[in-house]
């Protein structure tokens, strides 16, 4: 009898330290909700493509992954608000490759360092860029578009998802390229640009397929030309600037993950995995395409390589254009 109880009292103890051990096991990120703040307006290519990671996540992580849009200050006010978040794993930053690239360039007084004050974890896509033209304006060409602001000088401006973003850069970098000058208004991201378009508040804008190509369909805006050196698979009948007589003109726009700096190696390491597998994920491959969007899934490695890459490209073109931001 005595033996038995024994028995079963060891039984108990170990019964016990196994099940209070359990929790500590058990608590593998992520066990709460995970916030992927959009530095963008609703609608436009980064909300877009990250509501659709974030479906994607909640269902793969058990737990609820949800988008908050901080639009504003060319990403800055978004960016900021993740660079002073606790470096947990649970507030990432999804923004467009200008925040890490073209903003150093073009504004000078930065509340964070764009390197040094995140973990970089992978590019999730890319998607041409395209110039865009409302209907009233009697061009259907880059050809056609030369001759007509070349002769109406000061009676066209052109429009931007930001100042300091690639749609921003590719205008000057056109412009320059084609001889012609056009008064630069930007806009707090794709959405209001394309509402701006559609409007005639502005008659030329340069933005991605994604937000435009609805608008193509629907006849309410005109695609002229795509800025990358190949065609998008979803509007295969727009020529691209080099097919148009501009060799080498290659600007595009990208999206990314990152966490702030400090963000554990293991979280860090569930992340990247995770960005990483996007590329081979047939609905996430879908969603994107029926976009014009590309899933990339790069490392992190890949990513802080895009960037320096970029950062020299642009800086010519912020020299030779004189853009600032402040």
């Amino acid at each position: 009898m005595i033996w038995a109880r024994l028995s079963c009292a060891i039984a108990f103890a170990f019964s016990s330290i196994f099940t209070l051990g359990l929790p500590a096991r058990a608590q593998t990120y992520p066990v709460k909700q995970i916030k992927i703040v959009v530095t963008f307006s609703p609608g436009g290519f980064t909300d877009v493509t990250a509501r659709i990671v974030a479906q994607h996540w909640t269902e793969r992580f058990g737990q609820s992954v949800v988008v908050e849009n901080k639009p504003g200050a060319s990403t800055v006010i978004g960016t900021d608000a993740v660079a002073k978040a606790k470096p947990d794993g649970y507030m990432l930053l999804y923004t467009g490759g200008s925040t890490f690239t073209t903003n150093p360039i073009v504004l000078s007084d930065l509340p964070y360092d764009p390197l040094k004050s995140f973990a970089p974890i992978g590019i999730v896509g890319s998607t041409p860029l395209m110039v865009l033209a409302h209907p009233s304006v009697p061009a259907s060409n880059i050809r056609e578009l030369v001759a007509l602001v070349s002769a109406r000088s000061g009676q066209y401006n052109y429009g931007s998802y930001g100042t300091g973003t690639p749609s921003h850069f590719a205008g000057e970098l056109l412009w320059s390229a084609l001889g012609v000058k056009l008064l630069h208004v930007p806009y707090k991201g794709s959405g209001p640009l394309m509402i701006a378009l559609v409007a005639g508040e502005v008659l030329l804008s340069i933005d991605t397929v994604v937000v435009a190509a609805p608008q193509i369909r629907a006849g309410k805006i005109k695609a002229i030309a795509v800025t990358t050196i190949t065609r998008s698979s979803l509007l295969p009948d727009v020529p691209t600037l080099a097919e148009s007589g501009y060799a080498g003109f290659d600007v595009g726009a990208w999206v990314a993950l990152s966490a702030p700096a400090g963000t554990p190696d293991s979280v860090l390491k569930k992340l990247r995995d995770e960005t990483a597998r996007l590329r081979t994920v047939r609905e996430i491959q879908d969603k994107f395409s029926a976009l014009g969007v590309e899933v990339v899934g790069s490392s992190p490695d890949e990513f802080v390589a895009r960037v320096k890459d970029e950062i020299q490209k642009y800086s010519r073109i912020a020299k030779a254009a004189n853009i600032r931001a402040d």
